[in-house]
């Protein structure tokens, strides 16, 4: 995870420092340039789950905990749970500019791995329909889009953050959008909450 990491950590800073300076940047490039890397990132992982069942045992584990959508929880407790880990990279971000390449592999990798363990209990149509031993992935791809668009959007704020108080940009301008930001990440995690307890 952390080879997957590295190569991201100076592009992405680099790409944060410039746009930072942009004024009234809508930042819409870096969550497509982030929700491509995280697509990309999971499919990786969740072909290396299927074809190394042995590896990503971490993942497994948080997986493991956290794939509520398969047990009868509430929707305050997957709402919280996102929630923690959407302030947690926010602040990680602010503080570490770069820390959104290594975001956002870790959550890729635990995704790739949670798809890998229901792929491999399911065969020819079934990854379509599902079945009585797993539900198809299709079927938590539109509250993980929310959720992770959520989470990726909170470490771009964290980032721009960093940047912001790096390059000594406290303009309302500035922290305005950057509010906003993290609003529209808020309102991602709230939606994705609400609709894998639909």
């Amino acid at each position: 995870m952390v080879f997957a990491s590295i190569p991201l950590v100076y592009p992405l800073a680099t790409k944060f420092l410039e746009d930072e300076k942009a004024e009234g940047e809508s930042y819409l490039e870096e969550i497509k340039i982030y929700l491509s890397l995280f697509a990309g990132e999971a499919v990786g992982f969740t072909m290396i789950g299927l074809s190394r069942p042995d590896m990503l045992t971490l993942q497994a584990q948080v997986a493991g905990i956290s794939g509520m959508a398969t047990q009868p929880v509430s929707f305050m407790s997957i709402f919280m749970n996102n929630m923690m880990v959407f302030f947690g990279i926010l602040a990680v971000s602010a503080v570490i500019g770069s820390a959104g390449a290594f975001i956002l592999v870790w959550n890729a990798s635990v995704l790739g791995k949670f798809f890998a363990s229901l792929l491999s209990r399911l065969d020819g149509i079934e990854v379509l329909t599902g079945s009585s031993q797993a539900a198809t992935p299709i079927a938590y791809i539109p509250h993980a889009t929310l959720e992770m668009t959520g989470f990726i959007l909170a470490g771009i704020s964290g980032s721009m953050i960093s940047a912001a108080v790096y390059r000594e940009h406290f303009d309302w301008e500035t922290w305005d959008h950057l509010v906003k930001l993290v609003l529209i990440g808020f309102a991602c995690i709230l939606a994705g909450a609400l609709l894998e307890t639909a």
